[in-house]
């Protein structure tokens, strides 16, 4: 009978004894023992992460900046595609920014048949957010108001971008636009000597 009981208590004390060298059972989140068998290459830390997809820009401000003063119709045609509408020297055309349709204008001389004017309204709200720059800084734009900042080298030193083309005129007259990622943006126009001549936003 001695022998009987001490032969159960082995047993217990096995049972209940921790893993044995070699065990791969591993813990679960809830503290259970977990004994599923693992094929391998199946450990979730080997299996590669699929890389998060970045937000591609639209190719409308791509485009558009190609664009220069003194090209002709074929020139900007080869760039933004036809034109969706003519009147007279306003060449209309269409183009995708952050989502949304928008139309880009190009005045082409009807004399000369060259390029005197190109626009696109890139600063509404709803086509802002493609141009943030988490490079750009906007905390010294009260420069504006006392003139410590009163050209366009001025601008890019200071905000650190060279920011984006809005529109241009033959006769040098440019506008920009810079735009921050925390909801700072500003428009900037210059004289053809590269002088303020206006500026909006907010910063």
């Amino acid at each position: 009978m001695l022998a009987f009981m001490l032969a159960l208590s082995l047993v217990a004390c096995g049972s209940n004894g921790g893993p044995t060298t070699g065990d791969n059972s591993k813990l679960s989140g809830s503290g259970e023992v977990d004994t599923t068998t693992e094929a391998p290459g199946d450990d979730s830390s080997d299996t590669q992460q699929e890389a998060p997809t970045e937000n591609v820009k639209s190719d409308g401000y791509e485009k558009f900046s190609q664009l220069k003063i003194g090209m002709t119709e074929s020139e900007v045609n080869a760039i933004l595609g036809e034109p969706a509408r003519v009147d007279k020297a306003y060449y209309y055309y269409n183009a995708t920014i952050n989502g949304e349709n928008l139309e880009l204008e190009v005045w082409i001389t009807t004399e000369s048949g060259l390029v005197s004017y190109l626009n696109g309204n890139f600063n509404k709200s709803e086509y802002r957010d493609e141009f943030a720059d988490s490079e750009t800084d906007l905390s010294k734009a009260g420069g504006l108001d006392d003139g410590e900042i009163s050209t366009y080298d001025d601008c890019v030193s200071t905000f650190k971008t060279p920011g984006f083309l809005l529109n241009l005129n033959e006769s040098g007259v440019v506008s920009y636009l810079w735009v921050n990622t925390v909801g700072g943006h500003l428009r900037i126009t210059f004289d053809a000597d590269g002088s303020v001549k206006s500026y909006n936003g907010f910063f």
